[in-house]
């Protein structure tokens, strides 16, 4: 029973983690290639860099610091989002074998989770960074941003399905007749 429970208690911190970093990718998505990544002038749409700066009302100087450190960012990200990808198709690889490997499952459990901790703890010194980066009177409006974004990684995001992928939409509602009732 003891290992059911950390078991469970480990599937619902990565899903947390998994969300903070879903919410995160989906606040990226507007970003150019990582060669043009922040670099030079502003893209013209609301990408992430341009909504921070215009809501936080940076100055030329806060600008340039704050673009260098959204850089940094992006490559450290890019690293761990990769170094996950790869981590969960070990970890899935092993569901084929009649017995997978329990104590290879669990090693590779704990590394997708540092590896989480790792972006969740990034995303937050990220965002330190910019506080910091705020004169006096912009801490209001960063206090602002940061609920905003709260809310943001608050909500499920279900992801855009494409035409064909996945059940029907005339399914009926509730699990299959095979699965046990929710309770």
């Amino acid at each position: 029973m003891e290992r059911t429970k950390l078991l469970t208690f480990a599937v619902i911190g990565l899903l947390l983690l998994n969300l903070l970093t879903i919410g995160y990718l989906v606040l990226t998505s507007g970003r150019p290639s990582q060669a043009g990544q922040l670099q030079g002038p502003l893209p013209d749409g609301k990408g992430p860099a341009r909504v921070i700066i215009e809501r936080l009302h940076f100055d030329e100087q806060q600008q340039q610091q704050y673009l260098e450190m959204g850089r940094q960012h992006h490559q450290q990200t890019e690293r761990l989002n990769a170094e996950s990808i790869q981590l969960f198709q070990e970890y899935y690889s092993l569901l084929p074998s009649a017995q997978p490997d329990s104590a290879k499952a669990n090693a590779l459990i704990r590394q997708i989770e540092d590896v989480q901790r790792q972006i969740a703890e990034l995303n937050f010194s990220h965002f330190r960074q910019i506080k910091a980066l705020c004169r006096p009177d912009q801490q209001a409006d960063f206090s602002r941003l940061v609920a905003d974004l709260a809310k943001l990684f608050g909500q499920r995001p279900r992801p855009p399905r494409l035409p064909g992928d996945g059940p029907p939409d005339d399914r009926p509602e509730g699990p299959p007749e095979n699965f046990p009732p929710h309770r």
